[in-house]
């Protein structure tokens, strides 16, 4: 009867020690609850034809004016880059906000998830600008876009009329 009651007692210290964690070996990491991370989703497609409106303010003048844009974009993974046109909403008003407004040049951002950093460049020089000498580089951001429409804030300045200021961009991909 000793010799059942000695193996009995034995056997209840061995289950509690290795129950409590007397086994060796490293601990064995749980699962974050709901399973595996969920992979990220790949980036908003901007490929395509955009067109929309960008208003902003000219520091130097104190005016605000806005220009009707467009973008044709081509996208690989997060990266975007493309043409940006502008035309003054009046290009015949004969102010200096509109000849500053009708511009071409190049669009690059990159996308991660719904939101894109962009920047937008106009050399001086191109065939068709009123004012061939003047360059115009504008940079910001994007957020809640979408497939079919963006808004953006952008900043930036004009080698000839100085800052541009509290840009707005608001654009909608064409079929």
């Amino acid at each position: 009867m000793k010799s059942a009651l000695l193996i009995s007692a034995v056997a209840a210290v061995a289950m509690l020690t290795t129950s409590c964690g007397g086994g060796s070996g490293p601990p064995v990491e749980a699962s974050p609850p709901g399973g595996s991370p969920a992979e990220p989703s790949p980036p908003v497609s901007l490929a395509g034809t955009w067109t929309g409106t960008g208003v902003d303010s000219n520091e130097r003048t104190g005016l605000k004016g806005a220009t009707i844009v467009t973008l044709t974009l081509v996208q690989t993974g997060a990266n975007v880059s493309g043409t940006v046109t502008t035309r003054a909403v009046d290009p015949t008003d004969g102010s200096c906000n509109s000849c500053h407004r009708n511009k071409t040049g190049t669009f690059s951002g990159t996308v991660a998830g719904t939101t894109m950093t962009l920047a937008m460049s106009f050399p001086a020089g191109v065939a068709g600008d009123p004012t061939p000498i003047c360059t115009q580089t504008l940079t910001g951001t994007a957020s809640g876009i979408t497939e079919s429409s963006l808004t953006g804030l952008y900043s930036g300045a004009d080698s000839c009329e100085g800052p541009m200021l509290d840009g707005t961009l608001t654009m909608a991909r064409q079929p």
